[in-house]
């Protein structure tokens, strides 16, 4: 009975990080954010003047599945991310339990759920060339976000809350959208992104642009500016962003799938306890009582190894194995076996992606390269990115620290960062210690831009929801005039904390 026990909960655990390569579905952990700003009493300041003179505003969003649509303006109209409905899910799961204990084998279990999430996000897949097998397409805007009265009712949290205050500080024609099919080559985006520079140019009359790239914008504006420089960019600012690769992706496709017991502990504690001091103590005790030990155990001895060959053959390599832009995100230390796991004896058959992905190579490469020049050139680079919270705890890479989504060592440029729930130690002596995070945790002194980086403790991914202090504080860093640095403001420090509802304080 114990052993049905703990296959019911590793079930669960399985489950809910089967999507590990999309990032697992980026959750928004700040809904209530929306009912609490729509009814706002703190409005933001309108635009200075009707003649701004700043310069034009660019956001490059991340990932976004709700913008994917399958055969749009056609009778099978639809979202390529299948409706989402807790009951469904529910079902599926313990339908899968049920049969999979019933006939104590787990791939009854597999059935279901793999069935589940194809017709979920199968509409997503690339071919063997990386080019979408089926015909979607992602809205976009070419112009100012004056000229789309859509943007007028976006949300409030994340890129949507940006807009939304970027609109109210600097006037909707002062600011221009890059929303993309974030699945395909980040070179073929880097055009798009040139194109909407050139528009805000010619609109403006300026001679340079801000751009704020979220996430998987990272990479897209890292390509960009390799292909066409930063002399339009004035300031460049990666918001949690993957401009600097990542271990998710690295380690999905080398094939290495690992469940560590403190990391499933705390993805659970912060993400289903959140709310319930209750349901935090319950977990507590389940991990003191070793029972996160056992569950992690059970699924890396037999679970995982019996599953994983099932779900990355008709699952992840059909769907996400020849997405650009998951392989652009490859770290070049695990390039090699990633391509040897998912490619091994098919290499003529891949040939064209195989070429692709080597391309992202040389990108990744050259990145610290692409970047350095671009700040010794006069563009502003800047990061702001968050450590604390744990990430989907199916995979060894990063250590489970990260912003519930992407992993802190890389979001913060390739800062040293200690495993979750850790420090670095007292031991532990930095370049320069005034990079060192407070709590010992974070070493910016190795990141890529140590003097214009800032690890915000606690803050969710992308954050900077209308009307938080996140809201300000970003900006505050796009307003800036002159060369931005972490010393530029006592209000706004290297590290700071950040609470559920995105209030900033210091140390």
């Amino acid at each position: 009975m114990t052993r049905k026990i703990i296959s019911l909960i590793l079930a669960l655990a399985i489950a809910a990080g089967c999507c590990v390569p999309a990032f697992a579905l980026k959750s928004n952990l700040f809904d209530s954010l929306k009912n609490r700003f729509s009814q706002s009493q703190e409005v933001l300041p309108e635009k200075e003047s009707p003649d701004y003179d700043g310069y034009p505003f660019i956001i490059v969003r991340g990932m976004e599945f709700a913008g994917l649509t399958y055969k749009k303006g056609t009778p099978e109209e639809r979202n390529c991310l299948g409706e989402i409905k807790a009951g469904k899910i529910i079902g599926v799961i313990l339908k899968g339990i049920a049969s999979g204990l019933i006939h104590w084998d787990v791939n009854y279990f597999a059935d279901g759920v793999i069935d589940y999430v194809n017709d979920l996000m199968g509409l997503m897949a690339c071919d063997k060339k990386g080019n979408s097998v089926y015909n979607v397409t992602v809205p976009s805007y070419p112009l100012s976000a004056a000229n789309y009265p859509e943007l007028e009712d976006i949300g409030y949290d994340n890129e949507e809350g940006i807009i939304r205050a970027a609109c109210e500080r600097y006037g909707a024609e002062n600011v221009y959208y890059y929303r993309y099919d974030w699945r395909l080559d980040p070179f073929t985006h880097a055009k798009g992104i040139n194109a909407l520079v050139r528009q805000a140019l010619s609109d403006s009359g300026k001679s340079k642009v801000n751009l704020v790239c979220c996430s998987m914008g990272g990479i897209e504006t890292l390509a960009y500016i390799s292909e066409y420089g930063s002399s339009k960019l004035n300031r460049v600012i990666f918001v949690s962003s993957t401009f600097c690769g990542t271990h998710v992706t690295t380690d999905v496709l080398r094939g290495i799938i690992e469940v560590d017991p403190f990391n499933l502990y705390m993805y659970a504690r912060q993400n289903l306890a959140k709310d319930s001091r209750a349901l935090a103590l319950l977990f507590d005790g389940l991990y003191k009582a070793k029972v996160f030990d056992a569950v992690s155990r059970f699924a890396n001895n037999w679970f995982v190894p019996k599953l994983k060959d099932r779900v990355y053959d008709e699952f992840l390599s059909p769907v996400f194995g020849t997405m650009p832009s998951v392989w652009a995100l490859v770290l070049p230390e695990g390039y090699k076996e990633a391509v040897k796991y998912m490619f091994g004896g098919k290499e003529k058959e891949y040939a064209d992606f195989i070429a692709l992905t080597k391309r992202y190579q040389d990108l990744a490469a050259s990145r610290a390269g692409i970047l350095k020049k671009a700040e010794k050139s006069g563009t502003s680079v800047c990061v702001i990115a968050s450590y604390n919270c744990a990430c989907i705890p199916v995979y060894p890479g990063g250590g489970g620290n990260g912003d519930n989504t992407l992993e802190s060592d890389r979001i913060l440029g390739g800062a040293a960062v200690a495993k979750l729930g850790s420090t670095l130690g007292e031991s532990y002596v930095p370049a320069n210690p005034a990079h060192l995070s407070p709590d010992r945790v974070v070493d910016l002194s190795c990141a890529l831009f140590p003097e214009s980086t800032w690890a915000i403790c606690g803050s969710p991914h992308v954050a900077c929801s209308y009307g938080t202090d996140m809201s300000d504080f970003l900006f505050w860093a796009v307003d800036y005039s002159g060369r931005l640095t972490v010393n530029s403001s006592e209000k706004y420090p290297q590290f700071m904390k950040s609470s559920y509802n995105q209030e900033l304080s210091k140390w």
